[in-house]
């Protein structure tokens, strides 16, 4: 009867895990099946680029420059360069994503080549590659979460608080936006090592010596990733470790030769790809690939931006982590170490990320950084959520109805950013719009329904919108929509938006529309869509135009033209 039980119990977790799998996926592919290729907004741009670019150069180009797709630099924001002099591929970001994205990259470079596509490592089906790796990894993070957190807490707590970590913080954003990013695949090792060190730490293991040696590699590779993963070694280290006897002895254990030989030894094989790299592309086998940039902050560091600025500040994008604090001081007023050991590692992590010459580490969804942290804020958040039932009952609703309200102003922020913060650090306004939006002005002029245009026709029809006579709103953003159809695969016709003077030009940008139409929907109706940052202050005598620039007269089918401000 209990086997029987057990079994039930089991492919009811399979169910769940499956169907969380299947609504993870649809939620990535919802979110870049209209992306296209080859512009900002899809996974492959600028240093998801970076991290990507080993596992075309590996399998496809055998590290030659020179036989790489033209301008292939530009087409995905310049996460690598090329020194066509020496022939080298250079990108500054270590190899440690495109080891753990490599059997998907494998998978569907073979997929590539049965579908009778180019197998160039980066058009079409290639941009699926880090969906698909942040996907599987993302998974088996939460997998592991759960796993680690079933040593503290009942199985209703675990799930809660998995779930509510991932659709309440920034980990949201990098599984299902930022595919590329470094932080969910750090998130998922994060999980794995402390599952691992509690394992390891609880004598549940009968041979722990080849766990260690597990454990070893798996940190070599979180360091490799990003070498500030390295503040989670305290965690792990003193994790449970309730009295000062067990402290030294965990020193003395881990200060013998065979221990530092399995950590030399591991460090050494996971960072020899590395090293070879460098040695190629530098001529040197250690490289400051970060020459330039750095912590050059660390005699100010902006730790108020860090966590409040509307620059992507952590607790303004992702106020769950307000809670996982109260619960961390819950834990500290129990006098329970693991609150101790959270909290200083938190603190110290934010002395060095706010040290870094940017503290909003460029486009991002709040402090990225603190993304694989979830990890660690598991902890008091889930014994925030055994406390609850000891509130009284409207505190107890209180909490409740914040927790939610909390997670969903998560989503809803996941759901508007427009993937950089381009006001400045405390600029509240533009924040807001994110929230809730501002009032719009929306302008649109019908191109004659599904009339192609003419290959004698260089232009559309243009949108013309007098600044004059427009709300005197200090409206940043432009977006304008489209519907066209394409019939080149390599179409050169572009969005585009301007804002002219009786006296020049202030303002031009343009986005190719073949970059937003992926090569299966070649042929087929699609909406096409702008982002524009506007100067700011408009000039009251200005004009903004908008149309459809066909460069080289190609055959084109589009419908209504769209213009709004925001």
């Amino acid at each position: 009867m209990q086997k029987t039980g057990s079994i039930v119990k089991s492919w009811k977790s399979l169910f769940v895990w499956i169907l969380f799998t299947l609504i993870v996926a649809w939620q990535i592919n919802k979110r870049h099946q209209e992306t296209g290729t080859f512009n900002w907004t899809t996974p492959m741009w600028a240093d998801q680029a970076g991290y990507y670019v080993y596992l075309p150069s590996l399998f496809i180009y055998d590290f030659d420059a020179k036989r790489f797709p033209e301008k292939i630099e530009e087409k995905t924001g310049y996460g690598f360069s090329f020194d066509l002099e020496k022939n080298k591929v250079v990108t500054r970001y270590t190899c440690g994503i495109a080891i753990l994205q490599a059997p998907f990259f494998l998978i569907i470079h073979g997929v590539a080549g049965i579908l009778d596509q180019p197998q160039d490592g980066f058009s079409g089906i290639y941009h699926k590659v880090p969906d698909l790796s942040a996907l599987f990894y993302c998974i088996l993070g939460l997998y592991f979460l759960r796993k680690f957190l079933m040593f503290y807490y009942r199985q209703r707590t675990v799930w809660l608080t998995v779930l509510t970590l991932f659709s309440g913080t920034n980990l949201y954003y990098y599984a299902v936006e930022s595919t590329g990013m470094s932080h969910v695949y750090s998130f998922a090792l994060f999980a794995f090592i402390a599952w691992l060190s509690k394992m390891i730490i609880s004598g549940e293991l009968k041979r722990p010596g080849i766990y260690f040696i597990g454990w070893s590699f798996l940190f070599a590779l979180i360091v490799l990733i990003r070498p500030t993963n390295v503040l989670l070694f305290p965690f792990l280290f003193c994790l449970d470790c309730n009295t000062r006897d067990e402290f030294w002895l965990r020193i003395k254990r881990f200060l013998t030769f065979r221990v530092l030989l399995v950590l030399s030894g591991s460090f050494l094989f996971v960072f020899l790809p590395q090293f070879l790299y460098w040695k190629y592309a530098s001529g040197n086998y250690i490289n400051d690939s970060y020459e330039g940039f750095g912590f050059s902050n660390w005699k100010s560091p902006k730790i108020l931006e860090l966590w409040f600025s509307p620059n992507n500040g952590l607790f303004l994008y992702s106020p769950l982590y307000l809670a996982a604090i109260a619960g961390l001081f819950l834990m500290i007023r129990r006098k329970l170490i693991n609150g101790w050991v959270i909290l200083i590692t938190f603190l110290v992590a934010t002395y060095v990320y706010a040290s870094w010459f940017v503290f909003s580490f460029g486009c991002s969804f709040g402090s990225r950084n603190f993304v694989e942290y979830t990890v660690l804020f598991s902890l008091p958040l889930g014994y925030l959520f055994t406390k609850i039932p000891e509130f009284s009952i409207v505190k107890r609703y209180l909490v409740i109805a914040l927790l939610v309200v909390v997670t969903l102003f998560n989503l809803r922020l996941v759901n508007s950013y427009p993937r950089c913060f381009e006001g400045n650090d405390w600029d509240f306004q533009l924040y807001r719009s994110f929230i809730w939006k501002l009032e719009k002005y929306h302008r649109s002029v019908d191109l004659k329904g599904s009339e192609k245009m003419l290959p004698e026709n260089e232009y559309s029809k243009t949108i013309y919108l007098p600044v004059k006579d427009i709300p005197q709103i200090e409206y940043k953003k432009a977006v304008v929509k489209t519907r066209v159809k394409l019939e080149i695969l390599n179409s050169e016709a572009s969005l585009v938006l301007s804002v002219d003077t009786p006296d020049s030009t202030i303002y031009w940008n343009a986005f190719k529309l073949k970059d937003q139409v992926p090569d299966n929907l070649l042929h087929k109706n699609k909406t096409v869509v702008g982002e524009f940052w506007l100067p700011v202050p408009l000039p009251f005598n200005s004009t903004i135009a908008a149309y459809i620039w066909n460069k080289n007269k190609e055959t084109l089918t589009l419908s209504k033209l769209e213009l709004s401000l925001e």
